[in-house]
């Protein structure tokens, strides 16, 4: 598998942004024990639990509408997993439900255009730009442009560029709970920041926290990977807990 980093090919759109406002329409079931799991796998998928969102994902049953089989699509993506996360994705590419349809391009889109499939990368993102909207739509578009510029088709990139406005303001797009966090480090790479992640994890499990995660933020209207561990309530334990990591580390508020 290439895996070349690009920072305007990298799969923010799918991993962050509205993609994880998993609220449509065929997404919550009728029984409250129901939406309860569905609300499981998508608050761990947010939270930046990946393993635990694939598993509560797959652990859940099969729906027309296969919300739980995008969340675990997604989170294969995030944890690096392309070609396991296209098993689960590309049946979803024909799904009836635009939402749900829209999100598995999305991601497709971004998982090919980390691969360099630029031209089919263009296309996805482009009708997953169609099946989407408001923000979803915008940063579909957005990176569906960066894909057909990359592709030489600068026609449709000017087309898409005029859609992408949607996307909104930038900000940071992660989410936790807590008012502060460490964070470990913040890089352009995704792998990089998973190899910083896998590194703490040893010193996270001493500490008593859960494993580092990998988040993304926005800078710039240019996506990070942010290396983080730990919720605090104040400022003073967050930075109890940053000496326990070797290198550099920061406390910083939680969005």
């Amino acid at each position: 598998m290439i895996r070349m980093r690009s920072m305007n090919k990298a799969i923010p759109l799918c991993i962050s942004i509205a993609l994880l406002a998993i609220t449509m329409g065929g997404c919550q079931t009728g029984a409250s024990s129901r939406s309860a799991v569905t609300s499981s796998y998508v608050s761990l998928y947010r939270s930046g639990d990946y393993d635990g969102a694939l598993r509560a994902a797959k652990a859940f049953p099969t729906t027309y509408h296969g919300s739980e089989r995008l969340i675990a699509g997604m989170s294969l993506a995030a944890l690096d997993k392309p070609e396991d996360a296209k098993i689960w994705l590309q049946p979803l590419t024909s799904s009836s439900d635009r939402h749900i349809r829209g999100r598995a391009k999305a991601t497709m889109g971004l998982i090919l255009a980390e691969e360099d499939a630029h031209t089919d990368a263009a296309r996805l993102l482009s009708q997953a730009s169609d099946d989407l909207a408001g923000p979803q739509r915008g940063w579909a578009a957005h990176y569906g442009a960066q894909e057909f510029a990359h592709a030489g088709d600068n026609l449709r990139a000017d087309r898409l560029r005029a859609i992408s406005s949607l996307r909104g303001p930038s900000g940071t797009v992660a989410t936790v709970t807590g008012n502060f966090t460490v964070q470990l480090g913040s890089f352009s790479s995704r792998s990089r920041a998973q190899s910083r992640a896998r590194d703490t994890a040893n010193a996270a499990s001493n500490a008593g926290l859960d494993s580092p995660r990998v988040e993304i933020t926005i800078t710039g209207n240019r996506p990070y990977y942010a290396v983080r561990v730990g919720r605090f309530g104040t400022s003073d334990a967050a930075r109890a807990a940053s000496i326990k990591f070797p290198g550099d580390t920061a406390v910083i508020r939680a969005n």
